[in-house]
């Protein structure tokens, strides 16, 4: 029902008999925290009547209503017990803005419910999509019609811009299959018996909304000063690299690219799927002649500017969205921006590099173009160019100002300090808790537990103390890795620099001295044959489509460390309360939080051991580091 200003005065009291409300807004653009605002609120009830209240429409103003209704709608909202909706967050960040305090509230989001019920693997879960895949074809038609005259009228990117009579209908209906979708969802829940880990995920859902609410603050003084650096040492990197061609050309395109590599006599590595060559990334890092580190190097200076400088430069603070929705395995993940993905390496903008750095370099690109190709490639010096000065975050300093940072963009706020909490080995102890091994689940409760040491110890029968025992700790950890992830013979050959046969036996000496994984393996896979799913302790479901089982292991054991971390972040937040801390950041195995720069240290001694506390008994580490002034400024905080 569309409300006008004849009725409002009458659905307003049926509204205030209520205690748990469907929610949609419309919205003027996608940014709630950089000035955007609804137009429009929809809401529906118990009983499947849905309602809805204009009060920013531009296209005929005299129909909306006045904004002492809006205050009178939150006020009734702020009364509610429970608030449902799809994609819920976004909804509720609007409402923020308009007085809404959701934090006391259960607040449920269908779209996270949808994840956990779905069959696919990665199925599309936009409202629409999901709506024809549950009910049927034909069902989301409303959505597609009203769209298309959007479009047609240019109100598509403000949705303000259109009449309430075209948006309202739109928006109730929105609400009408957020509520249908919800009753599907919670009886598939109980049918699936997924009750425990969607109970979880609800209390994430607010914690997640908290975090995106918060932000984090950025230093735009130094955005800025980074931003101008990168500006000026890339027409000198241009000029470099055109010396060395001989010719000016467009150093973004791969085609003159191509051509000016020909000229030189320089093939490409690589080949495109229709047998052209390719002079990608993966192509630039195998060609051994400075001219291809130069051209990365710039690539990738571009890349710095354009995604994370220019991007925040107007910014103090950065609000960020976090999914917990957005994987099959039941991981967070992060975008608008993707908090998880900001870089950890530092650009050089001297052209020089220490030793001990181009080691690191060197580790790290063998690990890229391995991940990639699947096989052994010998990587020149050139490639060493490419990557000058890409450090982690261990070697930034302030006093050097050739070099830049991203993670030096992000800052505490005024009387608080920032501190990394980081779980040591999370995913590979969740692994060894999936089976019975008495000597290593001792050996995990030991201060320094080190697996992939102790599994090169167990494994080959080496002692730390040999000259070769690296390898075979990073080999240890190779198959340890393979097995989670499910990788087969041939990959870890080349991850291992062995012919296949080699890493056949390596990986047979580990099963066999690491009792308890081959059996673990050979359990998940064969019930993910026998029954089609595989169960992780939490009671989430993951259905395996056939030919698939090798994933199981890895949903299992990244699902389950994910869903540990989800328990300990309620935790957290039930103490963070009290003590005025925020957590701002989640990167898979590592919380960033703000906490009061006057009881930093034992604030954080609290945190390490609701952290490391866990309802599955797992021996969990937390390392600790404060970073102090930034991000970037990361060490060991010693917890006396």
């Amino acid at each position: 029902m569309l409300v006008t200003n004849d009725l409002v005065d009458k659905i307003l009291p049926i509204l205030e008999t209520q205690k748990i409300f469907f929610i949609d807004v419309e919205t003027d653009g996608l940014e709630p925290y950089y000035g955007n605002r609804i137009c429009g609120i929809g809401i529906g009830i118990a009983s499947g009547k849905t309602y809805y209240f204009p009060f920013r429409h531009k296209h005929d103003q005299s129909k909306n209503l006045s904004q002492e209704y809006l205050k009178l709608l939150i006020g009734i909202l702020n009364d509610s017990e429970k608030l449902i909706g799809y994609n819920i967050k976004f909804d509720l960040h609007m409402l923020i803005q308009e007085g809404l305090i959701p934090w006391d509230k259960e607040l449920v989001d269908v779209l996270v419910a949808i994840r956990l019920i779905e069959k696919e693997r990665f199925p599309e879960l936009g409202l629409s999509p999901t709506i024809d895949r549950i009910f049927g074809e034909g069902n989301s038609k409303y959505d597609i019609e009203t769209k298309i005259i959007l479009r047609k009228n240019k109100w598509i990117k403000d949705f303000s811009m259109s009449p309430e009579k075209i948006l309202g209908p739109y928006c109730e209906e929105d609400v009408m299959w957020t509520r249908k979708l919800y009753i599907h969802s919670e009886y598939e829940i109980k049918r699936t018996s997924q009750e425990k880990i969607w109970n979880l995920q609800q209390k994430l859902t607010r914690i997640l909304l908290r975090m995106e609410f918060n932000g984090i603050r950025i230093d735009s003084n130094y955005c800025k000063q980074a931003l101008n650096l990168l500006n000026e040492y890339k027409p000198i990197l241009g000029k470099k690299i055109f010396d060395l061609a001989n010719r000016e050309f467009n150093i973004l395109s791969p085609k003159q690219i191509g051509e000016v590599f020909t000229d030189l006599g320089i093939s490409s590595p690589e080949i495109t799927n229709k047998g052209n060559p390719s002079w990608n990334e993966t192509a630039l890092f195998q060609i051994d002649h400075p001219l291809s580190g130069l051209i990365r190097e710039y690539r990738t200076l571009g890349k710095l500017g354009s995604t994370y400088l220019e991007p925040f430069v107007d910014y103090l603070t950065l609000h960020g969205s976090f999914c917990n929705w957005g994987t099959a395995t039941g991981r967070l993940s992060s975008r608008d921006p993707n908090l998880q993905n900001i870089p950890r390496f530092i650009t050089s903008l001297s052209g020089e590099i220490t030793l001990e750095q181009s080691k690191e370099v060197q580790e790290r690109i063998e690990a890229i173009v391995r991940a990639r190709k699947g096989t052994s490639v010998l990587i020149g010096g050139a490639t060493l160019s490419a990557m000058t000065g890409f450090t982690t975050e261990k070697y930034y300093s302030d006093e050097d100002s050739e070099r830049i940072s991203i993670r030096r963009l992000f800052i505490p706020r005024p009387g608080y300090k920032l501190i990394s909490y980081d779980y040591s080995q999370m995913e590979v102890r969740t692994f060894i808790s999936y089976f019975s091994n008495q000597r290593i689940s001792d050996l995990m409760k030991k201060e320094g537990f080190d697996f992939h040491k102790e599994a090169a110890k167990i494994g080959f029968n080496k002692s730390g103390n040999e000259p070769d025992f690296h390898f075979y700790r990073q080999m240890a950890k190779a198959i340890t890795f393979g097995i989670i992830y499910g990788i087969g013979n041939a990959r870890l050959a080349s991850q291992l620099g062995k012919t296949e046969e080699e890493a056949k036996e390596y990986k047979k000496a580990y099963f066999k001295a690491i009792e308890g994984s081959r059996e673990f393996i050979r359990e998940t896979t064969n019930n993910a044959q026998l029954h089609g799913y595989v169960i992780n302790k939490y009671g989430r479901k993951y259905w395996i489509d056939s030919g698939k089982e090798y994933v199981a292991v890895n949903y299992l054991v990244q699902g389950t460390s994910a869903d540990i971390l989800t328990e300990r972040m309620i935790a957290l937040e039930d103490y963070f309360k009290a003590v005025r801390g925020k957590m701002l950041i989640q990167i898979h195995d590592e919380l960033i939080c703000e906490v009061p720069e006057d009881s930093y240290v034992e604030i954080s001694k609290k945190v390490k051991d609701i952290l490391e506390e866990n309802s599955l008994d797992i021996p969990l580490v937390v390392d600790v580091s404060l970073c102090d002034p930034s991000w970037a400024h990361k060490k060991d905080l010693v917890l006396i």
